[in-house]
Order: structure tokens, then C-alpha cells, then sequence
């Protein structure tokens, strides 16, 4: 089960059509013990510092030869979703259920600002007059927190992007427009219904712009439906149609599941297929 507190789940559990999950920004009632290394980053794309916190593997110190995969959390801060997740991967890895990697956690700070696009949707810029830009935070990420990461820690060149809800519709966003910026997108729940769903619509377009390449792309939703649904349905229509060679996408449902419980059980399940333990890899 998810650490985070019940105010934060019935957060998220309002965030279906016209609203974006504000989880992140919230302060629990009881923050759990920190996991991890917590740093600073000092940013220039978004003129302000940053917080990164990083788990690194079992035997990372012991192993001076090898190099690591690295999977990117966002809503990552220590009052968010780092803590949880990290200690679930820490778990997998000593277990043996996930391969080791590194694990970094993005904090956000301004989710509407900062994981969406701007939309022309009136009841959103009414509602979210700063939304909109999600192509900084992009940059924030290329250009300034990887290289980060890469200068300091012994990183394979593999990289996914691990997230929920308005972070899950960043990473799909950012898969159909920057696919090379990572190598596995791990997107539960997407907020699809962003901007009258038009990422979904815009799908089969952008990927055909896509160069072929080995990528993963890994896709579930709750028990949302609306717009929620609808938007992700057109996103699989046109990867069904169009997915660019080199892609392997997976999507798995959840109808059993709400939008405030969807992460605690697919969160773990997609890191153990993105990076399954060697002996379990095919």
C-alpha cells in the first residue's frame, strides 16, 4: 500500500474530468522518514532551485566497473511520491523481483504549470490561469537534470520516466513529441482529458514522425472512464495503427481499480517489466 496520507488520496481521487490531481502540492500530516539522498539543483531554465533526491542500487559502491540504468520519478519530492516508490524499488531490488537501477525522484512544484501544455479549453484557464508549460520542464529534465545525474553517477545510457495521473500525461506527451529523450515511459493513469483530449487526437500524426528506435511504452488506466477514457482509447487506436518500428507498448487496464489506489499496484508492476530481475528477463 501506498505511504501517502488520505488527504492525498482523496485528492487524487477527485481528479477526474476538469480537474488535475494537486496531491503533490499538498502537505501530509505525517511525512514519512526521509529515503534516500536529497540535493539541491540550481536552475536555470526555471530560475529557481530544485529538489532531486536519489536511491542508489545495492551494491552500487561495491561495484565500481558498472554502469546503471536510471529511472526518473516525477512528483519525486520527498513530501510527494519519492519515499513511497523509493522504498518499493529498494524492496523489489533486494529481493530480487527488480533488476538494479538507479532511482531519482523530480520534485514538482507547480503541477499545472509544469506538466501540462497550454490549452485553449476556457474552464482551464479559468480554472488554472498558470498552466501551460510543460515544454520548460522538459528542458528542466534534458538539459539540466540528466546531465546532472550522468556527471555524477555511473549511468548505463538507459532511462525511464516513471509517473501518475498529470505527471502520466507529461510522459506521454513528451514520448509523442520528444521520444528520445527517454527509453521507457512508464504513464499510469494519464490525465487524457487534458484540452478536450487533443493529445489522443494528435497521436497517430505525431507518431509518424517518430525515427524507429527501441522504445517502451507502458500504459494503464483506473476506473476513471469519461474523457479520461476516451482520450487514452484514441492514443491506443493510433498506436494499434501506427506505432513505429522499434516500439513495444503494453496497456493493462485497471477497472478494479480508482484513480487514488491505481499507482500503488502498477507503479511496482510496471518497474518489474520495464527492468524485470536477470533471471527473469527473457
Amino acid at each position: 500500500m501506498r505511504i501517502l496520507t488520505a488527504l492525498m488520496t482523496l485528492a487524487l481521487a477527485t481528479a477526474l474530468v476538469g480537474t488535475v490531481p494537486t496531491h503533490a502540492q499538498q502537505e501530509p500530516a505525517a511525512r514519512p522518514a526521509q529515503v534516500g539522498d536529497t540535493f539541491t539543483l540550481t536552475s536555470e531554465v526555471m530560475r529557481m532551485d530544485r529538489e532531486i533526491n536519489v536511491l542508489l542500487p545495492p551494491g552500487y559502491a561495491d561495484q565500481p566497473d558498472r554502469n546503471w540504468p536510471v529511472v526518473y520519478l516525477l512528483d519525486g519530492g520527498q513530501a510527494q511520491d519519492f519515499p513511497a516508490y523509493a522504498t518499493i524499488a529498494a524492496r523489489l531490488m533486494d529481493e530480487g523481483q527488480l533488476a538494479p537501477v538507479i532511482f531519482v525522484g523530480v520534485a514538482s512544484m507547480d503541477r499545472q504549470n509544469e506538466l501540462t501544455w497550454r490549452s485553449t479549453d476556457r474552464r482551464i484557464v479559468r480554472q488554472w490561469p498558470n498552466h501551460g508549460q510543460s515544454d520548460r520542464f522538459r528542458r528542466l529534465l534534458e538539459q539540466e537534470v540528466k546531465p546532472w545525474v550522468e556527471a555524477r553517477y555511473r549511468t548505463s545510457g538507459d532511462d525511464a520516466v516513471m509517473g501518475e495521473s498529470a505527471a502520466a500525461l507529461f510522459i506521454v506527451e513528451t514520448f509523442l513529441n520528444t521520444p528520445g529523450l527517454f527509453d521507457r515511459y512508464l504513464a499510469v493513469s494519464p490525465s487524457m482529458w487534458w484540452d478536450r483530449g487533443s493529445l489522443g487526437g494528435d497521436a497517430a500524426a505525431l507518431l509518424a514522425n517518430h525515427a524507429p528506435g527501441e522504445r517502451q511504452l507502458l500504459l494503464s488506466i483506473a476506473d476513471e472512464g469519461g474523457e479520461m477514457q476516451a482520450g487514452l482509447d484514441a492514443l491506443l487506436e493510433a498506436l494499434t495503427g501506427a506505432a513505429p518500428a522499434g516500439l513495444t507498448w503494453f496497456y493493462e487496464p485497471r477497472h478494479d481499480l480508482t484513480h487514488a489506489t491505481i499507482f500503488a499496484q502498477m507503479g511496482p508492476a510496471f518497474l518489474r517489466q520495464a527492468y524485470p530481475a536477470p533471471e527473469a528477463a527473457p
